[in-house]
């Protein structure tokens, strides 16, 4: 049997309640761009990342009435695991912003040593559990706050 590579992630699908509550925290949080012009009667929403790199998935948001949700309970380490992790090169930075506005985060503060990686988890507003990190893995490249290749 022959392998077909699968090359990437087109797309992250996310369950939420209220679209337009949720276009606007992943705008406001995560600095994400909506494709399109919302409009009231949309069902899903097509969100990407600013700069448009090529190979980095989109967010796509997607309105329903069930209560299933991004996470599960990781026994190993006693809290909720996110299934999305965002790069992000200021982690302390991120996390007082989500702090100072309300949102929930699974530590209470983030303070790094220079150079040290680490990540923390951090909730939308529909329960939703997401990860932020500032590990660079074997074969990524860095990104700019620009989108461009550090």
């Amino acid at each position: 049997m022959s392998v077909i590579p699968v090359p990437r992630i087109a797309s992250i699908e996310i369950p939420v309640s209220n679209l337009k509550r949720a276009v606007d925290w992943y705008c406001q949080f995560l600095g994400l761009e909506l494709l399109g012009e919302y409009e009231q009667s949309w069902k899903e929403a097509m969100m990407q990342f600013p700069g448009h790199v090529a190979g980095v998935p989109t967010i796509y948001l997607v309105k329903t009435e069930s209560d299933d949700r991004l996470g599960f309970y990781n026994t190993n380490r006693g809290y909720t695991q996110s299934i999305i992790d965002f790069y992000v090169p200021d982690l302390s930075a991120f996390h007082r912003k989500l702090a100072s506005h309300g949102v929930k985060t699974n530590r209470e503060h983030v303070v790094l040593n220079p150079g040290e990686i680490s990540g923390f988890g951090f909730f939308d507003p529909d329960g939703n559990s997401l990860g932020a990190t500032n590990a660079v893995f074997q074969g990524q490249a860095a990104l700019s706050q620009s989108g461009v290749l550090a």
